[in-house]
């Protein structure tokens, strides 16, 4: 791929590379390779494919991908199986825009089933786009087996997990407050809350207001007065401070800390409680009087407002105590509305208390801003209170408050009635199973994840939502409740039990003229019973009594209903005419044959039929939907009846089929009803579609009864959806439907625990959580072994991303420029991997060139050179250079091997960084006039591009077919069918590693000594010296040394002060070999112009002063040999490939190139 390419344009090779796995099926091949192996156990953390994909999504796939490749390169089976989040509110508010809806009570005006299949098409519209972009970055998945969350199978598991997380006694229902998004009407979980950007700097009301204690609050068992006196009862005031004046109309008390003590000042006319001295105090205010909390306790006080609808109890409006009082601001004194305060709600101990705000966050009738969003009733309370002089002071105060992660909504924190997971009863299990787990980086072990579960709090797993999993939770008007594990638990349970047979009328006449009778009997056209079918109904009327039939419906066709009445008359069952159950509607081919009611749909059963439907007539989509709307609607009006119902092969076919829940193409495994067959079915107690399809969404899970096991009553379920954040945590076992399916591979341990994992730092309150919580509730052990928590992504300033700020990168534009192995390789090795990431493209620029383009132009070296050997062949007998390298790269792969065991990435990426650089920039440039170091070079590139094949997967499969193809080696399609290259320890030889760190160490010491003196490398020298005896036996690397330092000598002397002397006397002889090897550097250059390869020879041109030409000419053997020249002419010539003018020593020279013919 890379030979004679004439530019390196990194994005056109990963194309090509892209062409060639598809059509080499080279993923499908890699999984097929490692059948039988042992399985590296991977879980994809589900995206949302409701908008593009961006940068981040890039890191978190690209870090995955790695590990994985690495695995399979190591023998291991990596199954990669994709799947897609679907659930939840971000899809819900996207959907609500589609449909131009602004309040929740709009979606139950249109219809629930709309609204869900809006979110549905939602869900799957940037599925392609998705899929797309992760085929572009390398990422490997199985697409073909995706798993949804929204599929029944998952629901279905996700349902047997809630059952059993339920019977083992952790989920309840209770009053608590939580977060609450008044946008969303809907409350948050602690994780949720945790997520990144849900706290921003905002500006609030700070306001202190008065609560006037009544006249029987006295001042009694009171500490002696500074001033000396009593003071006064008469107004006399508690002062409490808030950011929150919409919560003032829920005040029920007013806490303090009975350990400290309180002062009253006299300001003006009134006295005033506080801790702290109150805000702005007049000067000539004075402390009065000083109580401790304790004594405190009990006073009472006049109410800020009457809430309507609420009673007050008798220990309302008075001074409690209270642990959680703090000093530090405010005055010590804090207003308790337990309807928006956790601390306060315990505080009260009881559900009953005034709630002042409705589901939408809007203050509630009759008090001031009244139908108001509660931050802009603030005005309202504020103003009233003023008017009524309660008002002390209102400034405004800047905090961090909590925002919607979704919507961005201000959240509130709201008592409500709602079911949850009780996790903080397992904080000493989560941290048992945490302790079991590798995190990189390891500080979140026991930092940001380890803190969080230390503290789980119960996790609000109901949401009053729409999209998303249906609890399984059904309640009687008793209030028992029933927690629902499986589709087959909701039929055994079922509040309806009817039993139902069908049966085709008797034989008719048009059955026996082959025409069709499927339209309105009119004009005479009226199919009756024969004789022959008169007498089967009248058989299968003996046969209905002794099933003990008390209900007949009947197609509205007289053959049916001769049928029916037949029937009846042996069974005295009532006869009922449904016009739902007449047969399929041929319209314009009624009263026509059959064969010409078939060949307008090109075949008596071709699948067109479910949308095409003849002039007049019906499809069969309609007519399904007719007769399962006839079953649903009977089964739910009747109960424990046996019920027939009479009706044509057609329309009693499709109802067969709607009620064993078959799909289009399934059904035509059912066969059809012949005159006069009857068969006894059953309806399931199922969520269905008006379609007869199964769906355990909303609205039709709520058209689900159960029978209540304590009372016998009915059961209905209750309207909550779970946190979409549950649907992610059961992920593994839901995945694969378990325990309906793969039970023993999860419980053998083949699908279960994950390996490793892999997402970004604020999913460890997220996915991570959810994760382990949900497992420890299965009493399961963790799901996972290893975890990279990966850093997030801001701009190169270290700004966060935003459209609004305009610095969003688009990864595809950064791809098309730079080659998504570009961007790989940047992130696996900017910083490590937990870090942020402040995104600069000149940095990805930077890594094309540093490691892709050596890469590459150390690829061209080799190409110009002699087929390869394999190493192994070559262990002795290389020159010193040639050992050295091939121990770099044994060294390489152990340390590489080492780190990504660790899951240390960007350490094993910078190892190979490293090693890279040493075999362009020392080996090959010190090897280039050997041609028999190709014969190293080439297994060296060939071992480097299979370690580089996991991280830059493209650029590993070009390096890969490059070298095996220009070196004819042996080689399998793909570098992604290899193994892992395996570290030869014999190889690995320290002492020369070592010795060649020092030749190059001496070498930058002496090569600085030149820059002093101000002499150019090309310049020879005489001689260096050395203070080292390490090297004084090893004439290879002393040869090496003087060959990169440019001396006649390298000389060992322990008497020198420094580390390297250099004699930098420049003779006569000296300096004409310095010209020469100028002016070699300008043929080679001029070389590389004319784009010649070393091996083409050339006739040269040169141009000269006669003193400079006689330099040539005493080493013109030498010149000629370096520069591969044929002929050379010290003349100017018309006709050259490329020329040069310049200066050497002042000396101006002119050289014009050919190629030899």
């Amino acid at each position: 791929m890379l030979q004679k390419i004439k530019e390196f344009k990194l994005p056109e090779l990963e194309e090509k590379v892209l062409k060639l796995w598809e059509e080499k099926n080279i993923f499908e091949e890699s999984l097929k390779r490692r059948e039988g192996k042992k399985t590296f156990r991977f879980y994809e953390g589900p995206p949302y494919a409701n908008g593009l994909p961006g940068i981040h999504h890039v890191l978190a796939r690209i870090f995955k991908d790695i590990i994985l490749r690495y695995k399979s390169m190591q023998g291991y089976l990596v199954p990669r199986r994709a799947g897609w989040d679907t659930h939840g509110l971000p899809i819900e508010l996207a959907a609500e825009k589609e449909l131009g809806i602004e309040a929740k009570s709009e979606i139950e005006n249109i219809g629930i089933a709309k609204f869900n299949d809006k979110a549905k098409e939602i869900v799957t519209r940037y599925k392609g786009a998705w899929e797309q972009f992760t085929r572009r970055i390398g990422y490997w998945l199985d697409f073909k087996d995706a798993y949804l969350t929204y599929e029944n199978s998952y629901i279905e598991s996700l349902w047997w997990i809630f059952k059993r997380i339920s019977d083992r006694g952790y989920l309840k229902e209770f009053r608590k407050v939580v977060p609450y998004c008044p946008r969303c009407e809907t409350p948050l979980s602690s994780h949720e809350m945790g997520m990144p950007g849900v706290y921003n700097l905002t500006e609030d009301p700070s306001v202190y207001v008065k609560l006037k204690l009544t006249h029987s609050a006295g001042s009694a068992g009171s500490l002696q007065a500074s001033s000396g006196r009593a003071s006064s009862k008469e107004n006399e005031y508690l002062l409490v401070w808030t950011t929150t004046p919409w919560t003032l109309p829920a005040n029920v008390a007013v806490a303090v800390d009975p350990s400290i003590t309180y002062t009253k000042y006299h300001v003006g006319n009134e006295y005033i409680w506080s801790y702290n001295p109150p805000p702005k105090l007049p000067e000539k205010a004075e402390a009065v009087e000083k109580l401790s909390g304790r004594q405190l306790v009990g006073k009472e006080y006049e109410p800020l407002y009457r809430v309507e609808g609420y009673v007050p109890k008798t220990t309302d409006f008075k001074v409690v105590a209270a642990n959680f009082v703090k000093t530090e601001e405010g005055t010590g004194l804090v207003h308790v509305s337990p309807a928006f305060g956790e601390e306060d709600f315990n505080l009260i101990g009881r559900d009953d208390f005034p709630v002042t705000v409705d589901d939408q966050g809007r203050m509630v009738e009759k008090l001031p801003g009244a139908g108001k969003f509660i931050k802009q009733a603030d005005e309202d309370i504020l103003e009233d209170l003023g008017k009524r002089g309660l008002l002390y002071l209102a400034t405004k105060f800047e905090h961090e408050y909590p925002f919607c992660w979704r919507c961005s909504a201000p959240v509130i924190y709201f008592a409500r009635k709602g079911w949850f997971l009780e996790v903080s009863r397992l904080r000493e299990k989560l941290i048992s199973e945490n302790n079991k787990i590798n995190w990189i980086p390891g500080h979140i072990k026991r930092g940001r994840f380890g803190e969080w579960i230390k503290d789980a709090q119960d996790w609000a797993i109901s949401r009053d939502r729409y999209w998303g999993t249906p609890l399984p939770i059904w309640r009687c008007s008793e209030g028992h409740f029933q927690v629902v594990g499986s589709l087959e638990e909701l039929d055994k349970h079922s509040y309806l039990k009817n039993n139902f047979f069908v049966l085709r009328h008797g034989e008719a006449e048009h059955n026996l003229k082959g025409v069709l009778a499927s339209g309105p009997e009119k004009d005479g056209k009226v199919s009756r019973l024969t004789e022959k079918g008169i007498k089967a109904a009248e058989g299968v009327a003996r046969k209905m009594a002794r099933k003990k039939i008390n209900l007949i419906f009947t197609s509205p066709y007289r053959r049916a209903v001769e049928t029916a009445e037949i029937i009846a008359q042996k069974t005295k069952a009532e006869v009922i005419i449904d016009d739902r159950l007449r047969e399929i509607d041929a319209g314009v081919f009624n009263w026509k044959t059959i064969d010409e009611y078939h060949a307008f749909f090109n075949g008596p059963f071709p699948s067109e039929r479910f949308t095409k439907a003849p002039p007049g007539g019906e499809n069969w989509t309609e007519v399904k939907r007719r007769v399962f709307d006839f079953i649903r609607d009977i089964n739910a009006r009747y109960e424990n009846k046996r019920i027939l119902i009479v009706g044509h092969n057609g329309s009693l076919w499709l109802l067969g089929a709607a009620m064993r829940n078959l799909g289009n193409e399934e059904l035509f495994d059912l066969p059809g009803f012949a005159v006069g067959e009857w068969r006894e079915i059953s309806l399931r107690n199922l969520p269905y579609t008006e379609e007869g399809g199964v769906d355990l969404h909303r609205p039709y899970v709520d058209r689900v009864y159960l029978r209540c096991k304590k009372c016998k009553g009915k059961m209905e379920r209750v309207p909550d959806v779970a946190d979409v954040w549950y649907d992610s945590g059961a992920m593994p076992l839901a995945s694969v439907h378990y325990p309906f399916l793969n039970k023993r591979a999860v419980d053998g341990g083949t699908l279960y625990p994950a390996d490793f994992i892999a997402e970004a730092v604020d999913q460890t309150r997220g996915w991570f959580y959810t994760l382990l919580a949900t497992a420890v509730l299965l009493g399961k052990s963790t799901p996972y072994l290893n975890v990279i928590s990966l850093g997030l992504i801001n701009d190169k300033y270290g700004k966060k991303m935003s459209k609004s700020k305009g610095n969003v990168v688009e990864p595809n534009e950064i791809i098309n420029k730079y080659g998504i192995d570009a961007v790989r390789w940047y992130f696996y090795t900017v910083n490590p991997p937990g870090e942020p990431k402040n995104f600069d493209e000149a940095d990805v620029q930077l890594v094309l060139r540093q490691f892709f383009l050596i890469l590459y132009n150390s690829f061209k070296f080799y190409e110009m050179g002699h087929p390869a050997l394999s190493i192994e062949s070559e262990k002795t007998g290389l020159h010193v250079l040639d050992r050295w390298i091939v121990a770099r790269l044994h060294q390489t792969i152990q340390e590489a091997t080492d780190n990504l065991e660790k899951y240390e990435i960007g350490a094993a990426a910078r190892s190979i960084e490293v090693l890279v650089d040493d075999m362009s920039r020392w080996y090959i440039r010190r090897s280039r006039k050997r041609l028999e170091m190709r014969e190293t070079l080439g297994p060296v590139l060939l071992e480097i591009s299979k370690m580089v094949a996991p991280f830059a997967p493209f650029f590993g499969e070009i390096l890969y077919l490059s070298t095996t193809q220009t070196g004819r080696m042996k080689a399998l399609k793909s570098v992604h069918l290899e193994d892992w290259p395996r570290a030869d320890v014999g190889l690995i030889n320290a002492e020369l590693i070592q010795n060649m760190k020092k030749v190059r160490e001496l070498a930058a010491l002496a090569l600085a000594e030149r820059a002093v003196a101000g002499i150019k490398v090309r310049q020879p020298l005489a001689a260096l010296k050395i203070k080292t005896a390490e090297l004084k036996d090893e004439p290879e690397f002393l040869e090496i040394l003087k060959d990169e330092v440019n001396v006649k000598e390298v000389m060992v002397d322990e008497r020198i002060d420094k580390e390297v002397y250099l004699e930098v006397e420049i003779t006569a002889e000296l300096r004409e070999e310095g010209l020469v090897r100028e002016l070699i550097r300008l043929v080679q250059s001029l070389r590389r112009e004319a784009r010649l390869e070393p091996r083409n020879k050339i006739n040269l041109h040169i141009q000269v002063s006669p003193n400079f030409k006689d330099v040539i000419g005493r080493r013109l053997e030498e010149f000629g040999k370096e520069v591969n020249a044929g002929e050379i002419s010290f003349k100017r010539s018309e006709k050259f490939d490329a020329e040069l003018s310049t200066k050497i020593d002042g000396t101006e020279i002119w050289i014009g190139l050919r190629k030899a013919k």
